[in-house]
């Protein structure tokens, strides 16, 4: 039984990353959109830098490594945080905030907010899915314990 929950949990994983990778690179492609002038610097770089954590967490998901829900928690909520940060937070420090809220907002449609808000809740779907993937880990390790050192069977 246990094994099958594992498994399950490891599907939901797969399909959160999957679905993580794709707002990803919507948003991308809206900043492509906008042009790579409407943003910072610091965003633009910020951007480049979360994109190899993204590409490394998703990898380590799709191979089905051990460790992977550890960099899907960390990633998906770091990357939610630093997009409501970036994208709709009214202008705190210029350099490292595009708002969409505040000005300037270049180019900033209805797909740009469909993406920044598509990304943010896959983030959000990613991090609960290595969250929940952690956890299933540990009852089953806990369950499986039990069962080998019980005196009962």
């Amino acid at each position: 039984m246990a094994n099958n929950r594992n498994q399950a949990s490891a599907q939901r994983l797969t399909t959160a990353a999957i679905a993580f990778a794709a707002g990803f690179a919507l948003h991308g492609i809206d900043h492509l959109r906008r042009s790579m002038a409407a943003s910072p610097t610091a965003v633009m770089v910020g951007g480049i830098v979360q994109g190899v954590f993204v590409v490394v967490a998703v990898l380590l998901v799709r191979r089905h490594h051990r460790r992977a829900p550890e960099p899907a928690v960390a990633v998906g909520f770091a990357s939610a945080a630093l997009f409501v940060y970036a994208h709709l937070l009214p202008t705190f420090l210029p350099a490292f905030q595009d708002s969409f809220v505040t000005g300037p907002g270049i180019n900033v449609t209805w797909f740009s907010w469909l993406t920044a808000v598509a990304e943010i809740g896959t983030a959000l779907i990613f991090g609960f899915a290595g969250l929940r993937t952690l956890r299933g880990g540990s009852e089953a390790s806990t369950d499986e314990s039990m069962q080998i050192h019980s005196p009962l069977t």
